[in-house]
This record gives C-alpha cells, structure tokens and sequence, in this order.
C-alpha cells in the first residue's frame, strides 16, 4: 500500500503547487497598489511601496540554495509610512560574496507572499539578526512593537549586488505529478509480482 500511498501525496502537493503557481500567474499584473492591507493574508499581488525605512540590522537568512549554489536570502524589517510593518526579502547573495551596503530606494516594488516555515534541525541558529538559520517570528514581533503584516514582501527587482529569489516553487506541480506516476507504476508492478507470487504458491 505504501507507493499507492506516496502516488497520493505527490498528486496531492502537485495539487496545491498547481494553485500556487497559477495565483501567482494571476498576480504577474504591473504593481499600482501603494500600500499594503490594514488587514487579511498575503494575497501575492504586485505593490509599490513608497517612504519605508529599515528597522535594524539585516537578518541574514543561511542555507539558501539558489541554482545549487549555497548562499543567504536577505531579510529587513521594513517600518512603512504608515507606521506598519512588514519583513521584506531584499535579494540573495552568494555565501562567497560581500554583503553589499544596503541603501533603500523612496520606493519599493514587489509581491506579498505567505512566509513558509523552514525544516531546521536541532542546534539551528534561530534568531533575529546577524547570520541565522530560521527567523524567530515572536521575537522579531516583540524586538519591534507595532501592527505587523503577515507574510513577506519579496522585492522585485531586488537591491543593488543582490540576485532575485524566485517566486515560483523549487519544485514545480509538474515534477509532483510525474512523481506521482512513477510510484503509481511502482505499485502496479508490485501488485503484479505479488499476483504472480500468490498463484505460483498456489
């Protein structure tokens, strides 16, 4: 039962990759929204932010594979006009790189993405400043007091020296979906053997 059970699974994360990519497709429209919502969950639209400024140090987050290559996504605290908040993804550099002195344009473009929780294990640096291996979200929220969007604003184009992270998923719907084929097709064969097995005994 156990490839029947796998062929599931993969169709069913082909499922959810599938409206991921397609909301995001959606969204692909020029950015002419300049300021996010009081209220609600990343809805991965395209805004324009103008007048934010950086809330503290750079959170540089480790073990972010971009092509196979190792590096770190960096993160800011973005205070906007507003007085919100809002954690913003500024671009990724490679780990032999420098990180390049950041100076934030008056206006900002990019989408408003969920933030997924990362598979860290024990031991891992999670924190809110300097190198880290995963945000502690709570601590970030107490460090700086105020009404906080959920999610984060992946900038698009990133800073000047940084490289895009990109949007889409690592694995796309159409890759779960042949995974599930494969483990379909195991399954098959091994119900078949099992057959053959069961009438050979018999």
């Amino acid at each position: 039962m156990l490839p029947f059970v796998l062929a599931l699974w993969q169709w069913q994360r082909g499922m959810d990759k599938l409206r991921l990519e397609q909301m995001l497709l959606a969204r692909q429209a020029p950015a002419v929204v300049t300021a996010l919502p009081a209220a609600g969950e990343p809805d991965m639209a395209r805004y324009q932010l103008a007048g934010a400024s950086a809330g503290g140090m750079p959170i540089l987050l480790d073990n972010s594979l971009l092509d196979g290559m190792p590096g770190q996504r960096i993160l800011q605290v973005l205070r906007l006009d507003n007085g919100s908040l809002v954690l913003a993804d500024l671009g990724w550099r490679a780990a032999a790189q420098p990180v390049p002195v950041q100076r934030l344009p008056q206006r900002l473009s990019g989408q408003w993405l969920p933030w997924h929780a990362r598979w860290t294990l024990p031991g891992a640096r999670q924190g809110i400043d300097g190198v880290v291996d995963d945000v502690d979200r709570a601590a970030l929220q107490q460090r700086y007091p105020g009404r906080w969007h959920p999610g984060v604003f992946i900038l698009q184009p990133p800073l000047s020296g940084l490289q895009p992270w990109p949007l889409q998923p690592t694995l796309s719907a159409q890759r779960h979906f042949a995974y599930a084929l494969q483990w379909l097709l195991l399954a098959v064969c091994v119900l078949l053997l099992w057959r053959r097995w069961v009438r050979s005994a018999e």
